[in-house]
Parts: C-alpha cells; structure tokens; sequence
C-alpha cells in the first residue's frame, strides 16, 4: 500500500500501537475488533490458489503465518527479507499460527518510517514556534524590571554561541529567549545572557525537555542570578547542592554554563524517574511534572515516603509556583 495512504487507515482505524500479537495471544478476546501495528521481516512467501501467505518474524514474539491483505500481494510476494509494517485486525478464530489478526494493510517500513521522521521534525518545529511566540508574549507580561542596561539580541541576531552549538530550530527561537532573560535580569551582562540562553536551548533539545520548564525552574531557583548562594548552601542558577556539583564534576558551580548543563541533566533525570506508563515519549503530565519538582525541591527520598509531593509547606508552595509560572510561559490561563 502506498505510505500516504497506510499512515491515513492507521489514523482511521484509530490503530493501537502500544499493543502486541503477544497480548492478542494471551487475550484475544479482549481485543477484538482492535486493530494494530506489527512491524517485522517477511522471512517466507506461499501461494496457494487466490491467497499469498507470508510469514512474518516480528520484533518481538514468534512468527506469524498471515494472509496478505487485498492488494498487497505484489509487495508481499516481491519483498524478499524486506522489513514491513502490518495492519491488522483482530478477529475471532485464529487466523496466524500465534494469534486472530487478520491483515488489512502492509507497507515498506523504510517509507513509513521516513513520513514519521519528517512529521516528527515538522512538529517539532511547530511546537519551537509556539514556545517562541508564548515566550515573546511572556516577557510582556512577566517582567518585573525596568529595561536592561544593555539591549536584548536584535530580531534575526545570533551569537557566535548560538551559531556554533544551536540547532536550527534553537537558533530560531534564540532572539525570544535571550531577551526574556535580559529583561528578567537587567543586571546580567550580555556575555552571561547569551552563555545561559545557548547552554539552557542547547541541553533542553539534548534532553528533549520543554526549554519553558527549565526557564520557570531557574527564576524559582535563583532569579537567574549565576551568583546566588542560599542559607543551606545551594549555588548557582539552579541552586545545585555541593554533592550535586561533585558528582557531576563542576569545577564552578557558578559558571553559567556548567550550572545549567548539571540542572538540566538533573530534570531531566527525575521526568524520567516519574514518567507514567502509557504517556508518549516527548510528552509530560502534569503530575509528573509536579513529582519531578518535589523531588528537585526535597530530594527524591521525601517524595518516595509520602508517595507523592511531601506535605512540606516550602516544597508545596515551590511546586505551586514553578508550575503556574510554567502554565503562563505556555500561554495557559
């Protein structure tokens, strides 16, 4: 089946993707009508009489002898060790030598893969641009100081930073940042704003983290003040403690760059940590996004032993404010 038109049934079919032919096996009557994606190699083709039969070795799980859906017989037939994605709906009686499926679809997996890669690069593309334009409307609205002495980066403006470390897509939403920061601290000088704009786009998109949660996390932190020491001994913008900059191997903690290149791995250490089963990757809820906080506050230990964000009235309110002030860079009222 040509991809454009694969991808549309996956859509129609409302396809469950997080299950396998091994689930099906186990249950199959739990899941009849369901349809969903097998992706494997066709390791050996059978005609008999009208049908072409194929034996499919997927993934994960044993073989499956299935018939090909109509109009697939020519890909079937001529695809050789070819790795391919199959539809398929389950039905009643077994239809495979494992599990009910009955064939609706097949494509080259090389093709759909690459329609998925390039919607994943257009969408996250898509999202960069809101993040930018909720960031420009931000800064309007959150502000607390007068202009910067010294003038946010120009519209179109990149630093020698931004051009050797940011991707496009980090580079395109730069100009927003920098001057979100700037005007958040007028007291930084360019250098420093530029330093912690690169370091904090550049880590966000390594570790696929929202750059806007990072940025509500360091003004809770430190007011994006790099020289900030609280009374129990936390440093920098992220307010790391002494044995996180040992562990991580800082030589400053106060250096902007290496701050925010430890803070960041520490987020997204602990979005990992709480991640809920069945959420996608790349997407985030809100409880876990509250966990993760929590536990950046007061240490992943207090939140294990109240099972969730611990009744202390600092690390409550901490979470209430990072998370409102995320919610307003995300443009959410």
């Amino acid at each position: 089946m040509d991809v454009a038109e694969y991808l549309r049934l996956r859509r129609e079919t409302a396809c469950n993707r997080a299950l396998t032919a091994g689930d099906v096996a186990a249950h199959p009557g739990n899941h009849r009508d369901t349809v969903l994606e097998l992706r494997g190699a066709i390791c050996g083709v059978v005609s008999s009489g009208q049908a072409v039969k194929f034996l499919l070795v997927p993934e994960q799980g044993a073989s499956l002898l299935m018939e090909a859906p109509p109009g697939g017989d020519p890909l079937v037939s001529a695809a050789g060790s070819q790795r391919v994605r199959v539809l398929a709906r389950v039905v009643d009686g077994a239809i495979g030598n494992v599990a009910p499926l009955q064939p609706i679809a097949v494509a080259s997996d090389a093709e759909v893969t690459a329609q998925e890669r390039a919607w994943e690069q257009r969408e996250a593309a898509r999202r960069q641009a809101l993040a930018s334009r909720s960031m420009t409307a931000a800064a309007g609205r959150s502000v607390r100081h007068a202009t910067p002495p010294m003038p946010p980066p120009a519209p179109g403006e990149l630093s020698e930073l931004a051009r050797k470390y940011l991707s496009p897509v980090g580079q395109g939403i730069y100009t927003a940042y920098a001057g979100f920061i700037a005007g958040w601290n007028p007291r930084l000088p360019r250098q420093q704003v530029d330093q912690i704009t690169v370091s904090l786009l550049y880590f966000a998109e390594r570790h696929r983290v929202d750059p806007r949660l990072a940025v509500a996390l360091i003004i809770c932190e430190s007011g994006f003040n790099p020289n900030a020491k609280s009374r129990a001994g936390a440093q920098g913008l992220g307010q790391l403690m002494p044995f996180n900059s040992r562990a991580f191997g800082l030589s400053n903690p106060y250096d902007p760059m290496q701050n925010v290149r430890v803070s960041m791995n520490i987020l997204k250490m602990k979005l990992q940590i709480y991640k809920e089963s069945g959420v996608p990757d790349g997407q985030i809820t809100p409880r876990q996004v509250a966990l993760t906080l929590a536990a950046y506050n007061a240490g992943s230990g207090a939140v294990r032993k109240y099972g969730g964000v611990p009744p202390y009235r600092e690390t409550q309110r901490y979470v209430a404010r990072v998370m409102g002030l995320y919610k307003r860079l995300c443009g959410i009222p």
